[in-house]
């Protein structure tokens, strides 16, 4: 299933939370979630990350942030895209394209924080 609770209004780019666990971390309310709970320098990462993402005024222009190492995804993630948060994590993403305009990303989904090297 696919729930969509959030939708964070940008200038230039939609970013919507897939589940409340991301919004809640990036809106700072704590989790029970023993992996964010036991780390909280992950979860100002994955904020700062966020905010770096936010703040570019056109997604095409992402990859000339190198210090978010974005990369599209094979195998089982294809058709997802990859941040890095830090060097063991990274942050799984969904580029949503508008229906009308195929080459427009209408939104971004921010889908899971994953262990590069799980």
């Amino acid at each position: 299933m696919n729930y969509l609770f959030y939708l964070y209004n940008v200038i230039a780019l939609e970013i919507v939370f897939k589940d409340q666990l991301l919004l809640d971390l990036y809106s700072g309310k704590r989790t029970n979630d023993k992996l964010f709970k036991s780390n909280p320098l992950l979860v100002r990462k994955f904020q700062k990350t966020i905010i770096k993402i936010s703040a570019i005024e056109s997604f095409n222009l992402i990859s000339h942030n190198r210090g978010l190492n974005y990369e599209k995804l094979k195998g089982n993630l294809m058709g997802y895209s990859s941040v890095r948060i830090d060097r063991k994590y990274r942050l799984i993403i969904k580029e949503v394209f508008d229906e009308f305009i195929p080459q427009k990303i209408k939104y971004l989904e921010i889908v899971e924080i994953s262990n590069h090297y799980s």
